[in-house]
């Protein structure tokens, strides 16, 4: 029926022939319009047509056609408050929703029933060495008055024995004064019965008495000389404080007892003073434990990372336990962007490759890149962040990709003038910076 349509508008149309050697030029006619309802069905089989070859061909070649996902949340990591120490919740500084600083107090934990076992070992070890110190104060002081004693007793007998050795000096030296004076006058008596032999008035015998006198007298000064030098020496060693003297036995015994005692007191010198060292070690760590237990003892929570309350888990009154959680916090800073991609993009979808991120809401597109791609996500993996992860299919693979700026910076950009939470749970939509074209451009270069 479509044919003999056409071959009557082609008889329509076509011009009449004139006859042959008439001059007139023949009137052209308006071609006739074809009704609109003649083109739709072949429209409607081209159409069915490029539909067939464009699925095809995005089955076949997806990295050509396939260049960004729909299937993206914009998500938080989850940053827990947690409690060091068991106790009981008492303030809330934060409310929910509220934003805080870093280092700033969030919660306070009262734990009354906190071990102060190291305090009080401690305390013992203070009052141990302050013992030991006074008992060694004590008897450096008894030490030291003994000391002080037997130097003065030192001193007496030390003058004493001086005086004993002075004295045996001199009586020495008039000894040995009066030998010399008894020796020179015997030679003077053994000179003139010489002289008096040679004149024959004495025998020789008389004159060898006198001789036998000189020489006796001779020996006892010399023996009176020895004595004098033994004398002598034995008073400066006295005065050397050598005792080698029998009268010196009093002064030697009280000059060893006075080296005992400086010894024993310089021994009790040192061990005060590493007592007082101690000691002041001691009392240091007994104030770093007191402020320890005094801090855990009333604990303020504070985050090293600022960030938003999101819930509260432990309300005030409630007891914890220690590394309990008190409440989960996001950072509009760490703000990530969960997407959806065929496990064929893999190759284009190296962490740091670049990405063009629209999220719901935000007119503007946001620059991203990958930070990190995942073949699936456990439910381990998902408790890390707020919002779950988009359902996954088989051959697709999770791809987070970071923001260039964290997206707290262009909430005030947003069409409908929403101000959520790092816009966590927004659907985005996730595009390869770089088409397939232009990756293969590069390949090539």
């Amino acid at each position: 029926m479509p044919d003999q349509l056409d071959n009557l508008s082609r008889q329509t149309t076509a011009p009449a022939r004139l006859p042959y050697g008439d001059a007139r030029v023949p009137e052209r006619r308006q071609p006739v319009a074809v009704p609109l309802w003649h083109i739709v069905p072949r429209m409607a089989g081209y159409g069915v047509v490029l539909f067939i070859i464009w699925a095809v061909l995005t089955i076949m070649f997806p990295n050509v056609f396939t260049r960004s996902s729909e299937r993206a949340v914009v998500n938080s990591p989850v940053s827990l408050v947690t409690s060091p120490v068991e106790g009981i919740v008492m303030q809330q500084m934060v409310a929910a929703g509220q934003p805080f600083a870093a280092n700033q107090p969030l919660m306070t934990v009262q734990n009354p029933n906190i071990d102060r076992s190291l305090l009080v070992e401690l305390t013992g070890k203070k009052l141990d060495t302050q013992q030991r110190y006074d008992a060694a104060k004590a008897k450096l002081a008894s030490n030291q008055r003994l000391l002080a004693s037997t130097d003065q007793d030192l001193q007496k007998y030390n003058g004493a024995a001086q005086r004993e050795h002075a004295a045996k000096v001199r009586g020495l030296e008039a000894r040995v004064a009066a030998a010399n004076a008894q020796v020179d006058q015997q030679e003077e008596v053994v000179n003139r019965n010489q002289n008096m032999q040679w004149a024959g008035a004495v025998s020789e015998a008389y004159t060898n008495a006198s001789r036998y006198q000189l020489s006796m007298l001779t020996n006892a000064k010399a023996a009176a000389k020895a004595e004098l030098e033994s004398a002598v020496g034995e008073s400066e060693a006295s005065r050397n404080k050598v005792y080698a003297s029998s009268a010196d036995g009093p002064m030697a015994t009280l000059s060893q007892r006075r080296q005992l005692l400086g010894a024993e007191a310089a021994q009790l010198t040192a061990e005060l003073q590493q007592l007082e060292e101690y000691g002041k070690s001691v009392d240091q760590l007994i104030a770093t434990e007191q402020e320890r237990i005094d801090r855990l003892s009333n604990l303020e929570i504070r985050s090293s990372e600022p960030g938003v309350i999101e819930d509260v888990i432990a309300h005030p009154g409630m007891r914890v336990a220690a590394g309990a959680t008190l409440a989960r916090a996001s950072n509009c800073a760490q703000t990530r962007v969960v997407a959806v991609f065929p496990r064929s993009l893999s190759d284009d979808l190296l962490p740091g490759a670049r990405l063009s991120v629209q999220v719901d809401g935000v007119p503007v597109a946001l620059a991203a890149s990958v930070a990190e791609v995942l073949p699936r996500a456990p439910d381990g993996e998902q408790a890390r962040y707020f919002v779950p992860f988009p359902p996954i299919e088989k051959n697709e693979i999770y791809v987070i990709a970071k923001l260039d700026r964290p997206l707290g910076n262009v909430q005030g950009k947003t069409t409908n003038g929403s101000s959520g939470r790092c816009a966590m749970g927004r659907w985005a939509k996730v595009s390869l910076d770089q088409s397939w074209l232009g990756r293969v451009r590069t390949t090539l270069s």
